[in-house]
């Protein structure tokens, strides 16, 4: 099974497609079964899915205690281009964001967490991908 994370902004963005070997962060408008299924889980107007270097969101997992692990060297990207995505978008605006096992997009939230993404490094104090967690990363303004 596989992570799915999905993204909502007050702004829309733009979307790209997934290239492999080359790809680290793509969005994509969500399809119609998976927006149904997240409809109560958002309140920002734009909603996107993130996919990382594996096509699906699994490449977002990392674990900071990993950093210096010579087996975890080539698992940075992703993760690090999920967070400069997070940094970009939240120095005006708040993002909302949930991550659920696919094809779990409309089971009720289990956690939630307020975060600034500018606070946070893979090294150090990365968020690792939970299991229907929602997690609203607080805008600079």
């Amino acid at each position: 099974m596989c992570y799915a994370t999905f993204i909502a902004t007050s702004t829309p963005l733009k979307t790209s497609e997934f290239i492999p070997n080359l790809t680290r962060l793509y969005l994509k408008i969500p399809d119609t079964d998976e927006l149904i299924g997240l409809s109560d889980k958002f309140s920002l107007p734009f909603v996107y899915y993130v996919g990382s270097d594996t096509k699906c969101s699994c490449g977002f997992e990392f674990h900071s205690e990993l950093f210096d692990d010579p087996e975890w060297q080539d698992s940075k990207a992703s993760p690090q281009a999920l967070l400069d995505l997070l940094n970009e978008l939240t120095i005006s605006h708040d993002v909302e964001y949930y991550c659920c096992w696919d094809g779990d997009w409309g089971e009720p939230i289990e956690h939630n967490r307020v975060l600034n993404s500018h606070y946070i490094t893979l090294e150090k104090n990365y968020f690792e991908l939970i299991e229907r967690e929602f997690i609203k990363f607080e805008s600079l303004r």
